[in-house]
């Protein structure tokens, strides 16, 4: 069975989008624990939309680099392999970011910017990859044929 690119980007797609409403969830109406240890911060009772921001990570991150993987081992355009790496590249980075914004106690501005940035940087990636595999599919697509001539 191919693996279904199209598919897989909305998905993922769909899935930064959740993050994003979750991440402005925090931000704004967020509770923190004061830990700095990560496994604490995982499994703190006070705010379960942390710990679903915090899952959805780790499944972005997975979901990211299963397509970047995918698109270097697949018959891809070049461009799309380049998009879904740096979008993969992209999302480590905000996870990373992430991490060290829990490390810091939640009060490290410029992490949670550079989680904010980093997070645009993937968006980007991923809506140019889109745009290359649209491309690609108007490539290959047969020229409709006209029924009036035989």
């Amino acid at each position: 069975m191919a693996f279904r690119f199209a598919l897989w980007l909305r998905a993922l797609g769909v899935l930064l989008g959740v993050q994003f409403v979750l991440g402005i969830w925090l931000t704004l109406y967020g509770t923190f624990p004061s830990t700095r240890n990560v496994v604490k911060a995982l499994l703190y009772r006070g705010d379960p939309v942390l710990t679903v921001h915090v899952a959805l990570a780790v499944l972005l991150v997975i979901l990211a680099f299963v397509i970047a993987v995918s698109a270097f081992l697949g018959e891809t355009p070049p461009r799309l392999r380049w998009y879904t790496l740096g979008g993969f590249l992209a999302v480590l980075g905000a996870y990373e970011a992430g991490i060290q914004l829990i490390e810091s106690g939640f009060t490290s501005n410029p992490d949670s910017i550079a989680m904010l940035l980093l997070f645009l940087v993937a968006v980007a990636f991923y809506g140019l990859a889109q745009l290359a595999l649209r491309r690609a599919a108007k490539a290959v697509a047969p020229a409709p044929t006209d029924p009036g001539v035989a």
